[in-house]
């Protein structure tokens, strides 16, 4: 199977800058390191629209949030492009809201296919301008794409909702995959509304601690397992779900993550399962590290899974 990188250099969900320099910086390692990673696949440079960030923000539950449908609409018909010429999408981001053009663009490709999620991240990504703490659309994706917002302590504008809408709408109308059919890997830092969401649909996760126990290989087995009634799986890799002492350029690390090597064994067991249609890749930023060693450590995550796709 082919692999196309794809370049989704949109930092507009995040709280801090810098991550629309994520394939800036792993194509710097790559050439520090004498990788041939962006020899193995052709890339494929969507356009941003991060100029908005310079604008007035009209929307402070989701803070320039009219900049993303251009984006996420461009992004999803480029992974739908690249899914239906039997060519796999690795979505190099820019920050984890690209995975609404990610995830819609896979279900537009397969609508008629039951979608799984694979959402490896130290956060649970579930609110939404209703509940949102920051405004950060980054930590908003999930709850879009299931349509599990729910009322809470924000009043978003009646403008704020309507792009919401657009948004939610995408690739296809309703919902792009359901609360069974996601899994979370990684998962330790959230907010009440979140975990409200996660009890009430008994969405699964997998913590840190549930992996150290049982081992990286079996909480993919595991994970596919609790999948298996899904024709398609989209993983979603965001380097925050790494331990801080790797994760040092990201906007939001939180103690006690994965390991490089726990991180290697999950992502190469997902994407040698032929269900697996995409993968992102989010949230190395740059600018808030030391020496590019972030995007040097997720190159050595990201080499091994090419000769794997390849072969599939």
């Amino acid at each position: 199977m082919d692999v196309r990188l794809i370049d989704a250099a949109s930092e507009i969900g995040a709280g801090t800058r810098g991550t629309s320099m994520g394939m800036s910086a792993l194509r710097v390692a790559a050439w520090k390191n004498g990788s041939d990673l962006f020899g193995h696949a052709e890339e494929s440079i969507l356009r941003d629209e991060n100029d908005v960030l310079y604008e007035d923000d009209k929307s402070p539950n989701a803070h320039h949030i009219d900049g993303l449908i251009r984006f996420e609409s461009d992004l999803a018909f480029e992974v739908y492009k690249f899914l239906r010429s039997n060519i796999f999408p690795m979505v190099i981001g820019g920050d984890h809201s690209i995975a609404i053009g990610s995830v819609s663009g896979t279900k537009m490709a397969y609508p008629n296919e039951r979608l799984g999620v694979v959402w490896i991240d130290a956060h649970a990504d579930l609110h939404s301008p209703w509940t949102t703490p920051s405004g950060n659309v980054h930590g908003m994706p999930l709850s879009l794409l299931m349509h599990l917002e729910k009322k809470g302590r924000n009043k978003p504008r009646v403008y704020t909702m309507d792009t919401w809408d657009r948004l939610r709408k995408i690739g296809m109308s309703g919902p792009k995959l359901m609360p069974s059919d996601l899994v979370f890997i990684a998962l330790r830092d959230y907010e009440e509304e979140e975990a409200a969401i996660i009890r009430e649909n008994g969405i699964k996760v997998i913590t840190v601690d549930d992996l150290r126990k049982k081992g990286a290989d079996a909480v993919v087995h595991e994970t596919l397992a609790h999948l298996t009634a899904c024709e398609k799986i989209h993983v979603s890799f965001d380097v925050d779900s790494l331990d801080p002492s790797i994760s040092v350029g990201t906007g939001t690390p939180v103690p006690h993550g994965l390991t490089l090597e726990e991180a290697r064994t999950l992502l190469a067991g997902f994407c040698a399962n032929n269900k697996t249609a995409t993968l992102d890749v989010v949230e190395i930023n740059p600018a808030l590290d030391t020496g590019n060693a972030m995007a040097e450590a997720v190159l050595t995550v990201l080499e091994p899974l090419f000769p794997i796709l390849r072969n599939r």
